[in-house]
């Protein structure tokens, strides 16, 4: 509801798909918003009782990313379930705004932000992405704040800009006007354009290499340089954004590509990217 908020949020609905990997799926800006939301506790709860609990809200939260499970009986009127938070993603009308709780959906009812699960939940942004560029994914919604900022007359509507909701507008209610929010016909396709399977199955393994260098990488940060850090950060970065280009079928992809390999055949030759494990060192070299 907190349009500056939302931008370091909208990541994490953003997918057209809601499974398991919905929940792994956020923002690098959530965490410098974040504690917003936590800091009252600093009055109240204890720092050890808060870091335990967040992490058990945080584990609690992943699994109720799925459509697998359907209505759970009575739990349903105090936890937070699937069925509940399909709706928080969902960008039907009636989905907008509801469904807050992490763990309890109490609250929720208590304030009058509940909404049962009822047609068919179609998941995504109102206005979708269509990109698999995750850095185009985080950035976009600054980038729509900052033009937005500038083009509308007055201080105090320029304020307004950034902290009321995403639909509000001069004039307008705080969280922006219903009737404006598109509505849903049930044909809605999800972005998925076609590609050569080929592709695909090149995009796969090469996933799988940066998987090995992220989870290298979590392993030794406090054994390798900070700059050997930062250029196997970058290249992850890069390596993302070229995969994501490479599934939208975009020419600038294959130009991407070719200097994303260019990039880690230096790194590899420098010892940037050398694998605890023999056989994948083998595998690079090839």
């Amino acid at each position: 509801e907190v349009n500056i908020l939302w931008a370091a949020h909208q990541v994490h609905h953003s997918s057209e798909d809601y499974n398991l990997f919905t929940a792994l799926r956020q923002s690098i800006l959530q965490k410098y918003t974040s504690w917003m939301l936590n800091l009252p506790m600093a009055l109240f709860i204890p720092p050890s009782v808060f870091a335990v609990h967040l992490q058990f809200n945080l584990l609690y939260q992943f699994w109720i990313h799925t459509e697998v499970i359907t209505k759970l009986g009575p739990l349903e009127w105090i936890l937070n379930t699937p069925s509940h938070h399909r709706v928080h993603h969902g960008r039907n009308p009636y989905c907008i705004d509801k469904n807050y709780g992490g763990m309890l959906i109490i609250w929720d009812r208590i304030f009058g932000t509940f909404e049962a699960e009822d047609e068919k939940v179609v998941y995504g942004l109102t206005h979708p992405v269509n990109s698999f560029d995750p850095i185009m994914l985080q950035l976009r919604p600054l980038t729509h704040i900052w033009n937005t900022f500038w083009a509308t007359p007055g201080f105090c509507n320029k304020l307004s800009v950034i902290f009321k909701g995403p639909g509000w507008g001069p004039g307008k209610p705080r969280l922006g006007l219903p009737e404006e929010i598109p509505l849903i016909t049930g044909k809605e396709v999800p972005f998925n354009p076609r590609v050569p399977a080929y592709l695909n199955c090149y995009a796969v393994v090469h996933f799988v290499v940066i998987l090995n260098l992220y989870n290298e990488l979590l392993a030794s940060v406090t054994m390798v340089s900070q700059g050997t850090v930062l250029l196997r950060i970058g290249f992850i970065i890069l390596s993302l954004a070229s995969f994501g280009l490479l599934m939208e079928n975009k020419s600038k992809g294959g130009i991407l590509e070719i200097i994303r390999c260019l990039v880690f055949i230096g790194g590899y030759k420098l010892g940037c990217f050398r694998s605890q494990f023999s056989f994948l060192d083998y595998t690079y070299e090839v």
